[in-house]
């Protein structure tokens, strides 16, 4: 018989044995990351259950209001997790609906033989992943245009520094998102947005983040942060720059990845949301693989 998984709000006090379980990770994929699970938890409810030697996360999808689950990680029977999971979403009043699922989990999940498996697949949602050393050293003809911007921000400001993100410089960032925010025209889900920046800008040091800013003349022009997604993986969740200082994104997309531990190979900079000037950004850096990012509505009940 199915257990009932009883699952608890993701807090700082999650953070270390979230972290254990993304050391072997074997999805690339931005959603796992303790820094997205919880700067996001106001807006999605985010919630993790330590269930059988498996971690399990679950959040409020905007298609339904219910439940939905990411793929489980771990070392746990998967069988047995996902039938539990299914027994605690029908007790909730609720099928059991998997997000954000790599092709490779969907061949696992057909071999758990579920009674019924239906997959919906949305581009939007799709994760970009680039190799390391390919942002860092901005290599080969398709990224010239890159090395371009990197050299035009050298020769004119040419006393820049990288810092990384620290007490001193994070309320510097906070004064460059607020000017960033006062600047832009609003869009839906900007005022969330912001929230999410101002909280892992405040909280940092306690989530665990790592960022880098770019400084000139003084002035922070542009920050990032991100968190591991696995040993090898790391994810970049927040970029921020000054356009008014050109090539400020360029030159803080590289500086951040050169100075990160050399273990993490692949750098997934999160999917486009179907924004047409964010996609062609993000293409323009030559992605290794567009990591496509599923909906799967499974059970294992007979009908």
């Amino acid at each position: 018989m199915a257990d009932l998984i009883e699952f608890h709000r993701v807090g700082l006090e999650d953070r270390d044995q979230i972290l254990a379980y993304l050391e072997d990770n074997p999805y690339c994929n931005c959603d796992y990351s303790f820094g997205n699970l919880y700067n996001w938890g106001f807006l999605y409810l985010t919630s993790v259950a330590f269930h059988k030697e498996m971690m399990l996360i679950r959040f409020r999808s905007f298609d339904t209001g219910n439940q939905a689950y990411l793929m489980p990680i771990g070392k746990g029977n998967l069988v047995e997790v996902l039938k539990d999971m299914e027994h605690t979403s029908k007790m909730e009043g609720h099928p059991l609906i998997l997000m954000s699922v790599q092709d490779s989990a969907i061949e696992l999940l057909e071999q758990t033989q579920p009674t019924s498996l239906k997959i919906f697949s949305n581009r939007d949602n799709a994760d970009y992943l680039y190799d390391r050393e390919k942002l860092e050293t901005l290599s080969g003809k398709k990224l010239q245009s890159k090395r371009n911007h990197i050299n035009r921000f050298k020769r004119k400001y040419p006393d820049y520094t990288y810092e990384p993100i620290s007490d001193e410089n994070a309320n510097e960032c906070i004064a460059l998102e607020n000017r960033w925010y006062a600047d832009t025209e609003t869009t839906p889900g900007m005022a969330d947005e912001r929230k999410m920046v101002m909280k892992a800008l405040k909280e940092w040091k306690e989530i665990g983040l790592r960022g880098g800013c770019i400084r000139v003349e003084g002035k922070v022009v542009a920050f990032t942060l991100g968190m591991p997604i696995s040993h090898a993986c790391f994810g970049v969740h927040i970029e921020k720059a000054d356009t008014d200082y050109d090539g400020s994104f360029t030159i803080i997309n590289q500086e951040f990845v050169s100075h990160l531990p050399e273990q993490y190979v692949r750098i997934n900079r999160e999917e486009d949301l179907g924004l047409e000037g964010l996609r062609k950004a993000k293409l323009s850096y030559q992605p290794m693989k567009i990591l496509e990012k599923h909906k799967v509505a499974i059970s294992y009940e007979e009908d």
